[in-house]
């Protein structure tokens, strides 16, 4: 009988969905979604309820020695840095923390070699046609003419006899002499193969294309690799005031008296005399 129960098929019960004139609210909630959502908002009620009371039964005068070690950064109460670092060395021991203190500068030290490498490969590579604080500024050629009228009447192209395409070009420029002379293989054949001869205007036109695609490619390649050595020498920086940090806190570590003789100013460490 059983096994007849089991095989009349049986109403498969769907849950509803959200109705097509309130499909832009998403998915319809159910009760159990209902209650987990009342659930949160009430515990953060009681949480704010409780945080009110307590701030209005504060007591101004209410003081304890804690709160000369913790104090209040970015809208956090959180514990000073001297008090964490002695209840580290308390809790681990002074021998480790000077380990961990010494990885952390000989990491500092193989990264700041590692930049300085990387930055000295890229300015070997590098055309440096002005100074390295300089790149991205617009560089300037004066010419020199004999008349006001002739420097009104100034032509670029004309005076540098290239294309108009190419005026603009600090480099790589070549003259109309050199494109109208250039070498190659006749497609016709016959005797005249490898022998001169001179391109159409359409032909110059297009190589003078060319070759302004591919300034503007080197062009962009090379304002790449600047940016990237002006934060690799960004990072090299902040990498020698890090290092600066740690030498001053290894040797704060050591015994011995000290005197501090000169403020921590600009991100610098304080300078101690012992």
């Amino acid at each position: 009988m059983s096994s007849l129960r089991n095989a009349v098929k049986r109403v498969t019960h769907k849950e509803r969905s959200q109705p097509q004139s309130r499909t832009h609210l998403g998915i319809l909630e159910k009760k159990k979604d209902y209650t987990l959502r009342a659930r949160d908002y009430h515990k953060k009620q009681d949480r704010v309820q409780v945080l009110r009371r307590k701030a209005a039964t504060r007591n101004p005068d209410e003081f304890y020695f804690g709160m000369n070690r913790a104090g209040i950064k970015e809208g956090v109460h959180r514990k000073l840095e001297e008090v964490r670092q002695k209840e580290m060395e308390d809790t681990i021991g002074a021998d480790a923390v000077k380990i961990m203190k010494g990885q952390d500068l000989s990491y500092v030290r193989l990264q700041l070699q590692k930049d300085a490498r990387k930055i000295e490969k890229m300015q070997a590579s590098l055309h440096f046609l002005d100074n390295y604080e300089e790149v991205g500024k617009k560089r300037r050629h004066t010419v020199f003419v004999e008349s006001k009228e002739k420097a009104d009447n100034f032509d670029v192209a004309e005076h540098f006899d290239t294309f108009p395409e190419l005026a603009a070009r600090s480099f790589n420029r070549p003259r109309r002499a050199m494109l109208k002379t250039a070498v190659c293989d006749n497609s016709d054949g016959g005797d005249s193969i490898g022998e001169k001869y001179v391109p159409t205007e359409k032909e110059q036109a297009k190589q003078a294309k060319v070759a302004k695609r591919a300034a503007k490619k080197i062009a962009r390649a090379r304002a790449t690799a600047y940016r990237e050595m002006e934060a690799r020498a960004s990072r090299k920086a902040s990498m020698e005031i890090a290092e600066a940090h740690l030498i001053t806190e290894k040797l704060l570590a050591a015994k011995g008296k000290k005197r501090k003789i000169k403020a921590a100013e600009d991100g610098k460490p304080a300078v101690y005399k012992w």
